[in-house]
């Protein structure tokens, strides 16, 4: 890309030491001539017009010779990109090259085309012809834990490793840190920063536009409330403008934010018939690649015998995600499970990881505090870390801060030597991991973060508290989803309880003017199925939240939403009293009122956006807006549906937790005591579809049952033969009784 006049002097500006003049460009026939000053020196170019070729003098030092302008950005005397190579490389380390070995990969394109590991993904990048005058946006989208930063990590790895043998754009991976909404060209200058890069951010586009680097935003949902995306669409909108040329822009979020549509729909400079966009989906592993990869960190085919091991690993199991096998790996011993009671997938990991961790602190330690007492230091201490660093809106501490926290949460009365052994061994506990900068430490991952964040809102809340972070932050959906889990485990517990009273009340009546009750309004939403019936939840104005469960016979009134994902939840009990819902994130598991206020746009899981008005009402008469007309891919017959069995398998199969036990929970209670469960459970049984193991959990032995293909039963999946026989049978079943017969079991 030979540079004209006007793109010279444009490129060469940011790179022109500070207070000295802007570029002098003249233009000869042979070519352009630029004059100015970087680093306090008088540098002169001369570049050819036919072949691009850069001639590159600086005053007191020999001419240069570059094949071409981006050859001269990429050198030393500019952006010196070996050095930036070099540092990332080393930043990355050998822990991120590990994981690029051994945890499995999957993902689809927009074309439904596979992908299995980074390589085929880096393959990607200039792969499709584009003009010169052409953006390129690469689209990573996936759910929480489905391992999209570690990709864009080992991509930013890979090329770093290569980049001394093999030139090629070096990746910028810029991240939100936890900010509640983010100017880029900060992100951006943080990233370099860590990088000890002398590139500055506003040279970054020049070195975009080159193809010198690929800018890789990560998180890009989480840039901004869903009141306040249009800024961080325009920036976006900017690095594409910037990018036009040999540049790519690579855009990582949650599968409900990003998409092709909606790039289209909110980058107003990306042009459908010229520029370039790719989607890809990361998905999680499948079955047999999980228990591979298990089995390379010493498990066996023994342990994958083991009921309660096998349904964590049944297709479209959370169990399935990086975050959640690399929690299984270091911490869980298979065996034990036969013994657990714990029926839900993160406490059960944070539990044994907690007890693992106790065990680390030494006899010293032990001789003074019980191994009980250190477990519930070690939970107490994390819930303080994750709660500073929200009211700090950060993803990391120093380590001050964990020290002074690791005193707070031991509390008094323990020898100094004692506290200074805890203090140590806390700083490097499994939860936690060194920062990118030299001293932090954040958590593992953002869902384990999530979880005891949550379980400080809890308590909180329950207290009558307003946390700093419930006052400051936008709540975004990963954290609500985690809430309604952990307030799932939680219910009917005097905490729980705590929680709804003092939440209903602040998400109508709190009167400050900060973010306080639209975040409370969104956790109480994920709650919907703990409330009690006839509950109301009124004047409350909310950014995003997610509903999951079959939701109680509550009333919404003049509520409004900006963005409800109810994929999978069952909201046909609730009322809604002149309520408002921009945005709406649903699937074929999803089943709505007949009062269901009307959304702006229908997002669907795995399809396209709905934005014509005649699309959205035709969808919504589908999953309830019209009890008559309710039907989804045809598999139960409109007298199943009236009747209570479909009833019960539905909410059984939106319950979070993996196991059923009597006594567990009120959920659990719900389904296992009604009058129509022994049927089900027989047809499940028969289809294949029911996992039930007998255990010695807290000193009895316990039923404990798990409904598999809970996803494919909900959204009626005609594609796999034991849901469609069992909606069959159910069929069969109702219409026998329609008839006179009996539902009997068989």
């Amino acid at each position: 890309m030979i540079p004209t006049k006007a793109s010279l002097a444009y490129d060469l500006l940011p790179f022109v030491d500070i207070g000295t003049p802007s570029p002098k460009i003249s233009e000869k026939t042979e070519g352009l001539t630029a004059n100015f000053v970087r680093d306090g020196r008088e540098i002169k170019l001369q570049i050819d017009n036919g072949t691009g070729k850069v001639v590159f003098t600086k005053k007191g030092f020999p001419a240069k010779g570059f094949t071409s302008f981006a050859n001269m950005l990429a050198s030393d005397d500019f952006a010196n990109l070996k050095k930036w190579a070099k540092s990332q490389a080393e930043l990355l380390g050998r822990a991120a090259a590990a994981e690029r070995r051994l945890l499995p990969f999957n993902a689809r394109n927009h074309k439904n085309a596979r992908f299995e590991g980074v390589e085929q993904v880096n393959a990607l990048f200039n792969s499709q012809p584009r003009p010169a005058d052409a953006a390129e946006v690469i689209l990573i989208d996936g759910p929480a834990g489905i391992g999209k930063t570690k990709l864009v990590e080992q991509l930013a790895l890979l090329r770093a490793e290569a980049y001394a043998a093999s030139p090629t754009s070096l990746i910028l991976h810029v991240r939100s840190r936890g900010r509640v909404l983010s100017n880029l060209q900060d992100l951006m200058a943080f990233s370099l920063q860590t990088l000890r890069s002398n590139t500055t951010y506003d040279q970054i586009p020049i070195l975009l536009k080159h193809g010198l680097i690929v800018v890789a935003i990560d998180g890009f949902d989480e840039l901004g409330d869903p009141n306040g995306y249009e800024l961080a669409w325009s920036q976006v909108n900017d690095l594409i403008s910037a990018a036009r040329g040999r540049g790519v822009v690579l855009l990582s979020g949650r599968d409900t934010f990003l998409g092709r549509d909606r790039l289209f729909r909110d980058v107003q400079s990306l042009r459908q018939d010229r520029d370039v966009v790719i989607s890809l989906t990361v998905e999680a592993s499948t079955p047999d690649q999980a228990r591979e990869w298990l089995k390379s960190r010493g498990w066996t085919d023994v342990h994958f015998k083991i009921p309660a091991v096998a349904s964590l690993l049944d297709d479209g199991s959370f169990a399935l995600r990086p975050v959640f096998l690399n929690l299984m790996a270091a911490n869980l011993e298979p065996k034990r499970l036969r013994e657990e009671s714990d029926s839900f997938l993160t406490p059960l990991l944070v539990k044994h990881m907690l007890e693992r961790e106790a065990k680390l602190f030494g006899d010293a330690v032990e001789k003074i505090v019980s191994r009980d007492s250190l477990e519930d230091f070690l939970l107490r201490y994390l819930i303080e870390v994750a709660r500073e660093m929200a009211d700090g809106q950060s993803e990391s501490l120093d380590e001050t801060t964990l020290s002074w926290i690791v005193e707070i949460a031991l509390g008094d009365g323990y020898p100094e030597e004692v506290v200074r052994l805890i203090r140590n061994r806390a700083s490097v506990v499994a939860a936690l991991k060194p920062d990118l900068r030299a001293g932090y430490k954040g958590f593992v991952h953002s869902h384990i973060q999530n979880y005891f964040l949550s379980l400080a809102t809890l308590e909180a809340v329950g207290k009558g508290e307003v946390p700093k972070f419930l006052k400051r932050n936008v709540l975004g959906s990963e954290m609500v989803a985690v809430f309604g889990d952990v307030a799932a485990k939680a219910a009917g517990t005097p905490q729980s309880k705590a929680f709804l009273t003092h939440g209903l009340t602040m998400a109508s009546l709190y009167g400050g003017v900060d973010r306080a009750s639209r975040n409370v309004g969104a956790l109480l939403m994920s709650t919907l199925a703990l409330l009690s019936d006839g509950e109301v939840l009124r004047d409350s104005d909310i950014d995003e939240t997610v509903v999951r469960g079959t939701a109680s016979k509550v009333t919404l009134s003049k509520v409004s939403i900006h963005q409800l994902d109810c994929r999978a939840a069952d909201l046909g009990s609730v009322l809604f009293d002149d309520c408002k819902i921009a945005n709406l994130i649903a699937n074929d598991g999803t089943r709505l009122s007949p009062s269901f206020p009307i959304p702006r746009l229908i997002a669907l899981e795995g399809g396209a956006d709905l934005v014509e008005s005649d699309q959205i009402d035709e969808w919504l008469t589908r999953h309830g807006r019209n009890a008559t007309a309710t039907v989804v891919n045809g598999l139960a017959s409109p007298a199943l549906s009236e009747h209570p069995l479909f009833k019960l398998l539905g909410s059984a199969c939106r319950v979070r937790q993996y196991w059923l036990r009597l006594g567990d929970d009120v959920q659990a209670e719900k389904i296992l005591r009604s009058k129509y469960w022994d049927e089900l459970a027989a047809e499940l049984r028969g289809c294949n579809l029911l996992r039930e193991e007998v255990r010695q959990a807290a000193g009895a032995k316990s039923k404990f049952t798990h409904i598999r293909m809970r996803e494919k039963i909900l959204a009626e999946d005609p594609s796999d033969p034991d849901v469609v026989k069992l909606f069959e049978n159910l069929n069969a079943r109702v219409t026998a009784l329609a008839g006179g017969g009996q539902l009997r079991v068989s």
